[in-house]
């Protein structure tokens, strides 16, 4: 049990130092990385991205400045991959939709169904 307990403290420490949680990132990117969200389109992603880049902002620490501005990464890379999508024309999955018969009635197109409009299924 001892072993255990010391291999995840262990792992703990490793985790938590400086040299290994260096990502490349630093806060003086700062206005790089604003500069980028600033030339995405608007969306929950790019949102997210300025939500976190306000906090890596407002960080007291070089560390929770990186921790936000990695977050702020994140859902850039979001938002970007999702404007290239549009621009480039690519459709959208489109997700298969049971619909009503006579032995289920509470799916789309049903008499007992309550949910949203489906354009897929007849409704009666």
């Amino acid at each position: 049990m001892r072993v255990i307990l010391a291999a995840l403290a262990a792992t703990f420490f490793i985790a938590a130092s400086p040299a290994f949680a260096a990502t490349g990132i630093s806060c003086s990117q700062l206005p790089d990385a604003q500069r980028f969200v600033d030339g995405l389109r608007p969306g929950p992603n790019t949102s997210a991205a300025q939500h976190h880049l306000d906090a890596a902002k407002a960080a007291k620490s070089d560390r929770g400045c990186v921790s936000e501005l990695g977050k702020a990464n994140y859902y850039a890379k979001r938002s970007a991959d999702a404007d290239k999508r549009v621009a480039s024309g690519t459709p959208r999955r489109v997700r298969h939709v049971q619909c009503a018969d006579a032995m289920h009635q509470n799916r789309p197109g049903g008499t007992d169904y309550h949910g949203p409009y489906v354009a897929a299924c007849r409704h009666s």
